[in-house]
């Protein structure tokens, strides 16, 4: 039996709007738009930190998710990555390949996940990556919902 293999989409053509907001580049002075990401925290201890991640093999084994944070990401060296995401309304069990979506986010793109949304990643084919980062102080602690998936998925990240 194969492995499922998931190909990526990118960020701008993928239907991102069921899963967050995406971040694109606009001009300075750009009025505030319906299509702007649209924050919510429930606690009022918010962390924007840069983060380190050392590269994972491009195998999706679990999902997490975040009830109480709209996690924003973006690339802080200017390097592609991937993203797989599911929508906030799937059970645990109904995580697999069929339901998953890998997207690609280019440099000077960013992603803002809508509550509940499924995602694994950040994925990157560097040795090590930077990213900017903002969800609550004890995101990792409190609001970390975890799920492995039946069965892996491989990613193509190309």
């Amino acid at each position: 039996m194969t492995a499922a293999t998931l190909t990526s989409l990118p960020l701008q053509s993928c239907g991102f709007e069921r899963f967050g907001t995406a971040i694109i580049p606009v001009d300075d002075m750009t009025p505030h738009r319906d299509t702007d990401a649209k924050l919510k925290f429930e606690g009022s201890d918010l962390r924007y930190y840069v983060m380190r991640v050392r590269q994972r093999p491009a195998v999706l084994a679990s999902m997490t998710r975040h009830q109480r944070a709209t996690q924003c990401l973006g690339s802080a060296d200017a390097q592609p990555w991937w993203l797989a995401v599911a929508a906030p309304a799937l059970q645990p069990e109904q995580l697999c390949a069929a339901s998953v979506q890998l997207v690609e986010v280019l440099p000077g793109e960013a992603v803002q996940l809508h509550l509940g949304t499924w995602h694994a990643g950040p994925f990157f084919q560097a040795p090590t990556a930077l990213f900017y980062n903002l969800e609550l102080g004890d995101t990792n602690l409190t609001d970390h919902n975890f799920h492995a998936l039946a069965a892996p998925i491989s990613l193509k990240l190309d």
